[in-house]
């Protein structure tokens, strides 16, 4: 049998479908038509693995992965989401969300999704039980240690002093007052601390005035056992934030009583940045699917006009079906390009670079598409920047704004509401560097579309954009220490503008 499974979706098909899947995949499957009936089973069964549908009445997905998050984080939640839910896929991944599939659920799929939370209950478990082993071997160690504060490192109580000292991640024992009475040498280094002296483990640790409210060490010595629980820390004063994974387990007294708790600590923002990782490259492997087939499906529409307008000699479908091939070939193109560079890792080659060589060369790459859609593209660089040299990589930062300026053309050939179209593409001197202004007479956007445009995998085009270029963008905007600004008002067009710094060489 592997397991309990509960199931959460309110359509009763699909609960009975699914739910003959799982049983043949040895599940002991229990079901729910919506969340707070998923709550009272989560109760009395107890399930490892919860598998619910993201949008439901009431309790959507989203509100129950919280819940049972927060009554048991070990929970392995995976989430049932449609094609235009990735905004809320993204956000379930922000509340510890296992996994999540897509409909229709294809059994490869759901397999994946499914070991994917078997190996991490896998994992949980054996990480347990090698630490209760630790937790072990010091409990009957600890007391020597304190009787030896000094001791030779030849005689037992030394070595084991060292090994104390030497161990990895962070350990302390505490005292019922919160008042820390032994430390390892990593946490004294990091901490920058010679000699714990009493001071609270919340003072050291969070800069607080009093027990945290989510702490190990106090329900360690409330229920007598070991506690775990994730934890951020700021060892260096305020600077860099580390997420722990911290357990605890309680020291008894000649008495038997619990004088004290042992929490060791390590870092686990590696891992997190790992996790971050490999969700954004599912979920664009998940978008960048659903939009190829979108633009492989227009590519046969325009092959479809170009044979049919062969095979009856007319020349006005034969230019049509031309121009489609040709519109989708580019998106294409420009999705493999955002593709790339979001996959590699993007090292900065920056070199000195003529400005109005590189206004000229960016605005070219764009200008064919623009005379084709009859939009009026102006180049402007302003006079005190002719002969002026930036430090840049040319090739990557043209790439940030040839995205801008494709938006642009997007967002003009689409709107039927004016009888024409401009983008002004310029460049002045501002604040000590270069400022890149692109504004288009298009529709605009609204409030929520430039709040979230920068955001990875967010798209305004549908099954015709990725949501990576923008992001992109940003990123390589960012990597030359420069800020990138919109504004947009509906129906008045939009306004970008990239500032980016001389450099150390300054302008030249």
């Amino acid at each position: 049998m592997a397991g309990k499974i509960l199931l959460v979706d309110d359509e009763e098909g699909i609960r009975s479908v699914l739910g003959i899947s799982l049983s043949d995949m040895g599940y002991e499957v229990h079901t729910a038509e919506n969340g707070e009936t998923a709550l009272r089973v989560f109760h009395d069964q107890r399930p490892q693995i919860v598998l619910a549908d993201i949008k439901m009445p009431g309790m959507d997905g989203i509100d129950l992965l919280r819940k049972l998050k927060a009554e048991n984080p070990d929970t392995e939640v995976i989430l049932i989401t449609g094609h235009g839910d990735m905004d809320l896929a993204i956000k379930s991944l922000k509340y510890e969300a296992t996994d999540f599939i897509t409909k229709p659920i294809e059994d490869r799929e759901l397999e994946s999704a499914l070991e994917k939370a078997r190996q991490r209950i896998k994992l949980r478990q054996q990480w347990r039980s090698y630490t209760e082993n630790l937790e072990d071997m010091v409990r009957r160690k600890t007391d020597r240690i304190n009787a030896a504060a000094e001791g030779d490192e030849n005689t037992e109580n030394g070595r084991f002093r060292r090994l104390f000292e030497e161990l990895p991640g962070y350990v302390a024992v505490i005292g019922g007052d919160y008042r820390i009475t032994e430390v390892n040498k990593a946490l004294k280094c990091d901490f920058g601390i010679d000699d714990p002296g009493g001071i609270a483990c919340y003072e050291l640790f969070r800069g607080l005035d009093e027990p945290c409210d989510s702490c190990p060490v106090t329900r360690s010595f409330a229920e007598g056992g070991p506690c775990q629980e994730e934890l951020k820390f700021t060892p260096d004063g305020g600077g860099r934030t580390c997420h722990m994974f911290a357990w605890t387990t309680p020291l008894q007294d000649e008495t038997g009583e619990v004088s004290r708790v042992m929490i060791m600590m390590t870092d686990i923002s590696p891992l997190l940045d790992l996790k971050d990782h490999l969700a954004s490259l599912g979920l664009m492997v998940g978008s960048v699917s659903h939009g190829i087939k979108g633009l492989l499906t227009g590519l046969d529409g325009g092959v479809y006009m170009l044979n049919s307008g062969f095979s009856r000699d007319d020349p006005e479908e034969i230019s049509e079906g031309l121009k489609t091939v040709k519109t989708m070939s580019d998106r294409i193109k420009n999705m493999v390009l955002d593709i790339l560079y979001y996959a590699r890792e993007m090292e900065m080659d920056k070199q000195p670079a003529d400005i109005a060589a590189f206004v000229r060369e960016t605005a070219k790459v764009v200008a064919a598409r623009a005379r084709e859609s009859g939009v009026e593209l102006i180049r402007e660089v302003d006079k005190s920047l002719e002969n002026s040299r930036i430090t840049i990589d040319a090739e990557q930062l043209r790439v940030a704004i040839v995205n801008i300026l494709e938006n642009a053309l997007d967002a003009c050939a689409e709107d039927r509401g004016k009888a024409s179209h401009c983008i002004d593409f310029r460049a002045f001197s501002e604040n000590g560097g270069v400022c890149f202004d692109i504004s288009d007479t298009g529709p605009g956007m609204d409030a929520e579309t430039r709040e979230n445009i920068f955001k990875l995998f967010y798209s305004s085009k549908r099954s015709r954009g990725t949501g990576i270029g923008l992001f992109i963008t940003r990123k390589i905007v960012t990597q030359h220490n420069g800020t990138i600004e919109v504004e947009s008002t509906p129906g008045r067009g939009t306004r970008f503008r990239i500032r980016i710094p001389y450099g150390q060489q300054g302008a030249v």
